[in-house]
C-alpha cells in the first residue's frame, strides 16, 4: 500500500485540498517506525541464522585448508556484516521518524 497514496486518499475523502493533517502524518511515521522494528527484528533472525552458517563452515574448515572454504567464510562474514548494518540503518529510520512525531506534538 502507498503511504502516500493513501493519506492523500484520506483527505480528500474529507473535502480537503489533498494535505494530510497532523494526526494523519503522524499515524504513518508510527506504522513506518512499526514496519522498521518488525523488519529489524527478521534481519536479526537472519543474522542469528548466518551465525549456524559461520559456525558450520568453520567446523569444515578446521580439517581443510581449501581456499573454497576460506571464501566461503570470508563471504558469510561479509553477508553477516551487511545485515549488522542494515538492522543498525533501520533502527536508525526508526528512531528519526518517532523524533519527528514528537516534533509534531
Amino acid at each position: 500500500m502507498n503511504l502516500a497514496r493513501t493519506l492523500f486518499d484520506a483527505d480528500s475523502s474529507s473535502g480537503r485540498d489533498g494535505m494530510a493533517s497532523i494526526e494523519q502524518v503522524k499515524a504513518a511515521l508510527a506504522q513506518a517506525a512499526e514496519q522498521s522494528n518488525a523488519t529489524t527484528n527478521q534481519i536479526r533472525a537472519a543474522i542469528d541464522g548466518t551465525d549456524q552458517v559461520l559456525a558450520r563452515l568453520r567446523s569444515v574448515a578446521a580439517g581443510t585448508g581449501h581456499p573454497a572454504i576460506g571464501e566461503a567464510i570470508a563471504r558469510a562474514e561479509q553477508s553477516k556484516q551487511r545485515l549488522i548494518e542494515a538492522a543498525t540503518t533501520l533502527q536508525g529510520s526508526a528512531q528519526a521518524a518517532r523524533q519527528y512525531i514528537s516534533v509534531l506534538g
